[in-house]
């Protein structure tokens, strides 16, 4: 069964704060290698931008004979919009709209790699029902980018391997994302610090900003549990 991953960055910070343009690119190359999973990449500024850059990607003939495909989004979020403040910001609802118009029906899974944008519990239901994709993440509050980088590039390495009848079955599914999420500790902390700062409250673990959804053929998106994604370990309240 094959997969390509399509990675839409935005531009992280200004050139005055980081000339060497920190970008999630050179990672995901290192996996692409490892893995043999072909990886494609464009840059968005806003949420004209994002549709082109979809567009553009989704219609690379090499991709012509590719079965499914991974869309990977990775800018900063704040609330249920994406965006580094630097161009106008894109509304979360843009992302499974440009999935449904320009998808070509191929986009069986998404990684939103976006601060915040895991908590918009009501938007990523109507999207994924839109869309019908089979599988979403995301963070639903503030995250160390490098931390939840190397979480996510695990995550595509198992998620690209499912078949098409396992992308159809509710229980190959769940399978797949313990398997995902299996070798992260849930009591992880993964909060970003410089946001949090020094007078926050008990660090977020990992387990209580994870959002990972599911939905098999004719079933309506699931929302996963901790006690779903770590059925073998208890998380302490």
């Amino acid at each position: 069964m094959s997969y390509a991953v399509l990675v839409l960055e935005q531009p992280w910070w200004g050139l005055h704060e980081d000339p060497g343009q920190t970008s999630a690119r050179y990672f995901l190359d290192g996996l692409s290698r490892l893995d043999g999973l072909p990886t494609f990449y464009a840059t968005f500024y806003d949420t004209s931008s994002f549709g082109q850059a979809l567009k553009y990607l989704v219609d690379a003939r090499k991709l012509e004979f590719v079965d499914h495909l991974i869309v990977y989004v990775a800018s900063h979020g704040s609330g249920a919009r994406l965006g580094n403040g630097n161009a106008p910001d894109m509304n979360l609802g843009t992302v499974f709209d440009r999935i449904q118009k320009f998808g070509k029906g191929k986009v069986v899974g998404v990684i939103l790699d976006s601060c915040e944008i895991g908590a918009q519990f009501r938007m990523i239901e109507a999207g994924m029902k839109k869309t019908k994709i089979r599988w979403l993440m995301g963070y639903g509050a503030s995250v160390d980018w490098l931390t939840s980088t190397l979480i996510n590039l695990h995550v595509l390495s198992v998620m690209a391997n499912l078949e098409s009848d396992e992308l159809k079955s509710t229980k190959a599914l769940k399978a797949a994302v313990q398997e995902a999420f299996g070798l992260f500790n849930p009591c992880l902390v993964i909060e970003d610090d410089e946001v949090a700062g020094d007078d926050a409250e008990d660090p977020l673990l990992l387990s209580e900003i994870l959002t990972v959804a599911i939905q098999a053929s004719n079933k309506m998106p699931t929302f996963l549990s901790p006690d779903d994604i770590w059925p073998e370990f208890v998380v302490e309240a």
